[in-house]
């Protein structure tokens, strides 16, 4: 009975990990690995898809500049109101400086 319980229990968690969505791969083709950028050293990146599907961004992080690898144009948006473009292998400024909450980006 005990070995019973544990096969069956094995297996319900294997089904469950097995039916989670695979979270998409960072540097895929249809992606591009943007940097934010803020003071004293602080960044992080963030991938996003290059079809203009947009993403939420919720690091707190204020943020100084954003720089775009190239491979697409992207828009992003500040929790105090910026509006921020990056083309394709640009290094921008964010005026004033502040945390990003929403982006996108379109392939070129």
């Amino acid at each position: 009975m005990k070995t019973f319980a544990i096969t069956t229990a094995l297996a319900l968690l294997t089904s469950m990990v097995s039916a989670a969505p695979a979270p998409a791969s960072p540097g895929a083709p249809y992606q591009i690995g943007i940097t934010f950028i803020g003071a004293a050293e602080g960044k992080f990146t963030q991938y996003f898809f290059t079809n203009g599907y947009g993403s939420g961004i919720y690091d707190p992080l204020s943020v100084s500049k954003i720089s775009n690898p190239g491979g697409a144009t992207c828009y992003f948006y500040g929790i105090d109101g910026s509006f921020t473009v990056v083309p394709s292998g640009a290094t921008v400024d964010v005026g004033p400086p502040q945390t990003q909450t929403y982006g996108y980006c379109y392939g070129s």
